[in-house]
């Protein structure tokens, strides 16, 4: 087993990455940069960040099979003591954007019970430079264009986003030590 570290300051830059998640599930598009960590074998120092500040004990996490190695399990066990579940109803996944992950095979919740929705963590090629987006809804003034790596299946999942609100699946996308929320709340439209 081999262990690799965690934040530095664990409570302190858990903290910092929570107050940064949240600026990004609240504007949606923004690109938001986390504290800096090693990641954890082929992770994402992003991926890494977000990891060990939502999941916990009390938390299960779906991994894509190609990511399901000995040294993720291993630290994923030791520093948030995470249950990793084979089933894509968990309330966390984990995903690259070359799988073509597919949102709709994931928990959306339900109409009585919304939080019970799978957000998805996508590690993507770069969170600029793929296909644009336009943005709209809940925090966002006015429409944002942007344009992250996503795969087939995302890209059609946020267009059509055929779960009624309050259902859906919140996307968190990573690249580096960067981080972009795309919540079931954005509307999005190809430019």
């Amino acid at each position: 087993m081999t262990l690799l570290a965690s934040f530095t300051h664990p409570v302190a830059d858990a903290q910092q990455a929570f107050r940064r998640l949240l600026k990004a599930m609240s504007e949606p598009g923004v690109v938001v940069a986390l504290p800096d960590i090693q990641g954890w074998g082929d992770l994402s120092p992003a991926a890494t960040a977000v990891l060990l500040t939502l999941v916990d004990q009390e938390t299960a996490l779906w991994l894509e099979p190609a990511m399901n190695s000995e040294i993720i399990r291993s630290n994923l066990r030791f520093h948030t003591g995470v249950s990793i579940v084979s089933e894509q109803d968990a309330p966390f996944a984990l995903s690259r954007t070359s799988a073509n992950p597919d949102p709709l095979q994931f928990s959306a919740g339900d109409n009585l019970s919304p939080e019970k929705s799978t957000t998805l963590i996508v590690e993507v090629d770069g969170l600029s430079g793929g296909t644009a987006l336009r943005l709209s809804g809940p925090g966002l003034r006015e429409p944002r264009v942007v344009s992250p790596y996503l795969s087939p299946a995302i890209l059609a999942y946020v267009q059509e986003r055929p779960h009624p609100f309050p259902q859906g699946i919140d996307l968190i996308l990573t690249c580096g030590g960067n981080v972009m929320a795309l919540p079931r709340t954005t509307h999005v439209e190809v430019c």
